[in-house]
């Protein structure tokens, strides 16, 4: 994981990869997998919006069902996706202008990854998931430490 990748993050855009049909039927939602994520960014004071300008934290859940147990083998994959610079590519043409070159030497790629396997319940999952998640803001906060606003002038009054 890449912590420095994080640093000056405006926020992010959360999308999660949708179950197969089977997992639904075993009870795993999407709706509910979004919002933890988002709940707990926001709790942290993350933005988590839809703003498709805003790098994308991106969760994949995969699952074995199995129908005789109410447990499931399960892999979680969280990563954020954002815009990068190819310095190569900025090398690659002098002749091109600085905005011709960062137009084109740009891409989207993963900066920053976790993930985890199991086995277990929905509920099992969902917390493999929220420790993932604590991870990233745990990495976040560590390069964007929150500004404390007290309320106190500058003479402690």
């Amino acid at each position: 994981m890449e912590a420095h990748t994080l640093k000056d993050l405006p926020g992010v855009r959360v999308v999660v990869e949708r179950f197969r049909s089977a997992a639904e039927d075993a009870g795993f939602d999407t709706r509910t997998f979004q919002t933890d994520v988002e709940l707990k960014l926001r709790m942290a004071g993350i933005k988590a919006a839809e703003d498709t300008d805003l790098p994308q934290l991106y969760l994949n859940v995969n699952t074995l069902h199995r129908e005789r147990s109410r447990n499931d083998a399960y892999s979680v994959s969280l990563q954020l996706f954002q815009r990068v610079l190819l310095e190569s590519q900025l090398r690659s043409d002098p002749e091109k202008s600085p905005e011709e070159a960062l137009a084109t030497s740009t891409t989207v790629a993963s900066t920053w990854s976790t993930g985890s396997l199991g086995f277990g319940s929905v509920a099992d999952v969902r917390a493999a998931v929220g420790d993932r998640v604590d991870m990233f803001i745990n990495d976040w906060l560590a390069v964007n430490p929150l500004k404390l606003h007290s309320g106190l002038n500058s003479d402690g009054t």
